[in-house]
């Protein structure tokens, strides 16, 4: 519909000119300007855009409430009190917006036909695990395939959770292609698990995004089963119903799309992990004005990334982030460690400038980081000039003040360089008094208290900690309150369907969208699985499910840790193990034990008068338990008797339930 339009199914990838590039990053490359200038902008089309975007937000009269002992009220500038009972967002559906909603431009009806199905496989009230298929007749695509990390107290002993793939599986005879929107593990981490089990499927994506995917297949050493080809932001692709329409946006790195996807039934715009930032590390503002047009011509549903929708204002540039490591190198004295996501691209970016900046060799530690920063090197995305980064074994060949190490472990994982080197076990490097290590993210969800250990005890150390709560060295990719309130000014979209993110934030999107002037009950708030249908008069959440778990990843196997494998996991953890084992003849009478076993429950030999308490009630009542000692059932009987025995003898004496394991032996 819009531009040039080619078929996936005639598109060849263009010969892509391939760098190899050794650790010791020997480039060519001719650093002429500083990091500041690196950024610079040309300020009268800057701030044209950044003026005509704000105009849009604020050109509709507003209401503003708050819950207050006296209440106030904006509308029109004109600023009015009174002492009427306040009222909030979460207490109205549409009695909080006083202004001129916003007018969608999309039809409200589409000829009559099936309807257009869209499914979140994953992602929904949840952080990671992303990927969405929509469906039309007997056509499917599919947006990435994102993983979500394991442990805590959620998934103990769990390496990686992926989204459950059956419904895709038993219909990828419909499967057009798959579309992955930017390189983060959260969107792309599951396709090892996932896309063997799709056939050979056409994949799509910009290069960074496809280069970081095929460093994960190869893992895996599937790099070379798939067909990746390159889509061009000014070009639309075309599979089967479902013409595409891409367009950029700012997140923590590069080559992050969104889409206009046309449908049968009318628009979808779909904007994963995303933000505004006019002054980005890169110089690639998002699309205004595909957004703009997008919502000139009709947007019949957006779908929108939630995670950064508690944050009031704009959400911060990368450009600060960049000047604040600038100021931590020029004052730290001596060895910087700095640890991020290896995928957050512009604050690699920003550290490769602040070490020219400041005159220091540059160390790279860790795999994935090593990984991606080559990729990210080879495709052009970072800029490294030559000798800058030099190998590990080289480090005691420099002063101290002369070294950054750029490294893995910001989120406490216990074998990452990081934690390594703060136990003590990097062959290499040693922390002293003196280093500076700077942790350049926010804890995922789960792993806080990781990550403060992690800081505790390298700060034990006499290093000196700096983490985002201090210092403006990390911020989100994600949009914040008003940078969502100006994708919805310029999309003007009829529906919203959040995702990305849990419950909460989707209730604090769809707040934002009424206060917009939005109909509540056109905000679609779901659960993985759940299908809305795109129909010729109107978008419906259905009640219906595709699917409503996950699998997990546990070790080499996929799918083998169960609910209930989960559930004694967590007994076990919390309240620790009782195993009792006993021996019987083949006439079914006790002749040795019981003999007990404790484990994370209490300390046997501070206890002994409880288990021997224990075992004697287990002899008292064995001999008069009511069991057929013929029945086929007779050791199914016994454990489950002895369980319920054993069971309520603990908790009655010390009120805890550990998990209880009756092994009984025919001798």
């Amino acid at each position: 519909m819009h531009g040039k339009s080619f078929n996936a199914d005639k598109a060849n990838n263009s010969n892509r000119k391939s760098h190899s590039l050794p650790q010791s990053l020997n480039s060519d490359y001719n650093y002429k300007n500083s990091s500041r200038n690196l950024l610079t902008r040309q300020p009268n089309t800057l701030n044209k855009i950044e003026n005509r975007a704000r105009a849009i937000v604020t050109s509709k009269p507003m209401f503003l409430s708050r819950k207050s002992e006296d209440s106030y009220s904006v509308n029109n500038n004109n600023l009015a009190f009174n002492s009427q009972p306040s009222f909030s967002v979460l207490e109205q559906s549409n009695r909080d917006f006083f202004g001129s909603p916003i007018a969608s431009n999309s039809p409200k009806s589409f000829p009559s036909g099936k309807p257009v199905r869209i499914i979140p496989i994953g992602g929904v009230n949840e952080v990671g695990m992303n990927m969405t298929v929509l469906e039309y007749d007997d056509e499917m695509i599919v947006i990435d395939t994102g993983m979500g990390f394991g442990g805590g107290e959620k998934f103990p002993g769990v390496d990686y959770v992926i989204p459950d793939t059956s419904y895709i599986e038993q219909n990828r005879h419909k499967l057009k292609g798959i579309i992955y929107t930017h390189g983060h593990l959260d969107h792309i981490g599951g396709a090892p698990y996932i896309l063997p089990k799709l056939g050979n499927v056409p994949i799509f994506g910009l290069p960074l995004t496809l280069g970081l995917l095929k460093n994960r297949l190869a893992e895996f050493e599937l790099q070379d089963n798939y067909i990746m080809k390159v889509v061009e932001l000014n070009r639309s692709l075309k599979l089967g119903n479902f013409t595409i329409h891409f367009f950029r946006l700012n997140h923590s790195i590069p080559d992050n799309f969104g889409m206009a996807i046309d449908t049968p039934m009318g628009r979808v715009l779909y904007c994963t992990d995303w933000k505004f930032d006019n002054t980005p590390f890169d110089g690639q503002l998002s699309d205004y004005a595909k957004l703009g047009r997008f919502g000139d011509e009709g947007v019949r549903l957006l779908m929108t990334d939630t995670l950064g929708a508690l944050r009031p204002g704009y959400s911060m540039s990368e450009k600060v982030i960049g000047e604040t490591i600038n100021q931590i190198f020029a004052k730290a004295e001596g060895r910087i460690l700095f640890t991020t996501f290896a995928s957050t691209v512009a604050r690699l970016q920003h550290v490769v400038n602040a070490c020219i900046l400041y005159n220091r060799k540059l160390i790279l530690l860790g795999r994935s980081m090593i990984s991606t920063f080559n990729t990210a090197y080879e495709l052009g995305k970072i800029k490294v000039p030559k000798g800058l980064v030099i190998e590990v074994n080289q480090i005691n060949d420099l002063p101290p003040e002369k070294v950054a190490i750029l490294l893995t472990g910001s989120q406490g994982e216990d074998n990452a360089a990081l934690n390594r080197i703060a136990r003590d076990e990097h062959p290499q490097i040693k922390l002293q008094g003196g280093d500076t290590v700077i942790f350049s993210s926010s804890a995922i969800p789960g792993n806080e208290e990781s990550v403060q250990d992690l800081m505790s005890r390298i700060a034990k150390k006499g290093v000196e900690v700096l983490n985002h709560k201090e210092f403006d060295i990390h911020t989100s990719g994600h949009a914040a309150v008003e940078d969502i309130k100006m994708m919805l000014a310029l999309t003007k979209p009829e529906y919203v369907q959040p995702i990305h993110g849990e419950y909460f934030m989707h209730q604090k999107l769809a707040n934002i969208a009424v206060s917009m002037g939005m109909d509540r009950n056109n905000i679609l708030i779901g659960e993985n699985g759940q299908i809305v249908e795109m129909r010729s008069d109107k978008v419906v959440l259905t009640d219906n499910r595709v699917t409503d778990s996950y699998v997990l990843v546990d070790g080499s196997g996929i799918g083998s840790v169960s609910q209930v494998v989960l559930e004694e996991r967590k007994i076990m953890s919390s309240q620790g193990v009782i195993i009792v084992v006993l021996l019987i003849n083949k006439q079914k009478r006790l002749v040795g034990g019981p003999e007990t076993i404790s484990r994370g429950f209490v300390y046997m030999k501070n206890n002994q008068e409880l288990f021997q308490q224990l075992e004697q009630l287990i002899r008292q009542k064995f001999n008069s338990l009511l069991i057929d000692p013929k029945s086929t059932t007779y050791f199914s009987e016994l454990r489950a008797n002895l369980k319920q025995i054993i069971g309520n003898f603990i908790y009655e004496t010390t009120e805890k339930n550990p998990m209880i394991i009756p092994v009984v032996v025919q001798v």
